[in-house]
């Protein structure tokens, strides 16, 4: 790792966020003599409630990029499928339906985890560690970027930093999406977290979803002692202190197992509790020679189902193939083309992700699809087999997502339909839901016309 406060040399990549995203694709390319120019204006352990879960497919990921190792070291906890509640009745879905295969999560501590990359990547000699912040993308005179302008931290200098691509990757509150986006980030609603301490879960290394309660919450393992718990906040304002208490005592606690009750009211005496937004935001990059976007910086969805690393990981992996298909840095059309080819496959590869993240928060937040989702599951083989392995980023097949969906609806309708005829209003309010679920979600997500746009300007 070079520190070095002048850069006079070109680098191959400029790296704007040393964050999951940021990290993980300078982690896989340094190695590989790549040189690394990697900017964040804190480099400390960060605070976070969301990231927590890697589904299998997250974790086959990073085995592809030879980087599996950097789960381990860190109390991190292996996830084994998810149990479901609903009311008196529960039930456990593994993510391997039989002997046959060896699939399996990670619950763990975002920050840890985002410390062990960083430490394997400033192991490299090819990278250049610089603590600042990036101010604006710098163009030639042909509207190509060059590098970046940043202030960095201790002088309070400004400098630049020359390279052959930029990658921007600084998380949801990006300072560059407009200029490399066509994105529309909206807040479907908040999460609410809190550590329980020493809780002896029902399903050990499981996820477990709560459905009986008004609002959604879930909680899994993050460390051998500790437990994750996430509740919804629904609404687009951020719930106050006073806020918080009300809904948790009275929306949460009332559901939650025996076996909580004592571990939750320690975490509610401590009253540490963080609070973040849920956002959704589908991928409308604009092409611009120079510069690509990453992560969350990119594309964002429903963080209910745990796919956000998955599609992160996606992200750093196909980005990486396409660049390390180069034989150098020195053809800017060659670049050009390898980030229209990223952009392009990401699409294919992230739909299903995105769509059945903020469908099962829409059908969750839903008296009546939830209770159909509930049932569906609990019939086993497929019909558990099939979502579980949709959830776990395994299968990216977006018409077996839409065909369980509907299937969930159709469900309901039926249970309704046998039990009495004036239930009629339900049937259509049902037909009506599932539809107002899906439709914009595939609208956003899996017409190809409207995922990329061309800067014409460039």
């Amino acid at each position: 790792m070079n520190t070095s406060s002048e850069h006079n040399d070109i680098f191959d990549i400029c790296i704007i966020g040393a964050g999951m995203a940021g990290a993980t694709i300078a982690a896989y390319l340094a190695p590989r003599g790549i040189k690394i120019a990697l900017i964040d204006r804190e480099y400390t352990e960060k605070r976070r409630i969301v990231g927590e879960l890697l589904q299998p497919g997250a974790v086959q990921t990073l085995q592809k990029m030879g980087l599996e190792h950097l789960l381990e070291g860190f109390d991190s906890q292996p996830i084994y499928g998810y149990a479901l509640f609903n009311s008196d009745k529960h039930f456990s879905i593994s993510y391997n339906a039989d002997d046959s295969t060896d699939y399996h999560g990670v619950g763990l501590h975002n920050g840890r985890f985002l410390q062990k990359i960083r430490e394997d990547v400033l192991k490299n000699k090819t990278v250049t560690q610089i603590h600042g912040t990036v101010s604006e993308l710098i163009e030639d005179t042909d509207g190509v970027v060059t590098g970046v302008k940043y202030r960095e931290k201790h002088t309070r200098e400004y400098k630049t930093v020359n390279a052959k691509l930029t990658i921007t990757s600084d998380g949801f509150f990006s300072n560059f999406r407009k200029d490399l986006s066509n994105n529309v980030k909206t807040v479907t609603s908040f999460f609410i977290g809190l550590v329980l301490k020493d809780c002896e879960l029902p399903f050990p290394n499981h996820g477990h979803v709560f459905l009986s309660a008004p609002t959604p919450f879930i909680c899994y393992p993050i460390s051998s002692t500790e437990t994750r718990l996430l509740i919804d906040f629904p609404g687009k304002k951020a719930p106050k202190k006073d806020d918080i208490q009300e809904h948790i005592l009275t929306k949460v606690a009332p559901f939650l197992p025996a076996e909580f009750k004592e571990c939750f009211a320690n975490a509610m005496a401590e009253n540490d509790f963080k609070v973040m937004p849920n956002h959704y935001m589908p991928a409308k990059p604009v092409l611009r020679k120079g510069a690509v976007l990453l992560g969350d910086a990119l594309n964002m969805r429903h963080p209910l189902t745990g796919g956000g690393l998955t599609a992160v990981f996606n992200d750093v992996y196909l980005l990486s193939t396409h660049l390390l298909a180069m034989p150098d840095f020195n053809d800017p059309k060659l670049i050009h083309e390898k980030l229209e080819l990223y952009y392009s496959d990401r699409y294919h590869a992230n739909t299903n992700i995105n769509i059945m993240a903020n469908a099962l928060y829409g059908v969750m937040s839903n008296d009546l699809l939830k209770q159909g989702v509930f049932e569906y599951l609990s019939k086993g083989g497929n019909k558990s087999g099939g979502p579980i392995t949709l959830l776990a980023g395994l299968n990216r097949n977006p018409t077996q997502l839409i065909k369980h969906f509907f299937s969930v609806a159709l469900l309901c309708i039926s249970n309704l339909s046998g039990k009495n005829k004036m239930n009629l209003s339900n049937v259509f309010r049902i037909m009506r839901d599932a539809f107002c679920i899906i439709k914009p979600l595939a609208v956003n997500e899996l017409r190809p016309s409207s995922f990329y746009k061309k800067n014409t300007q460039h």
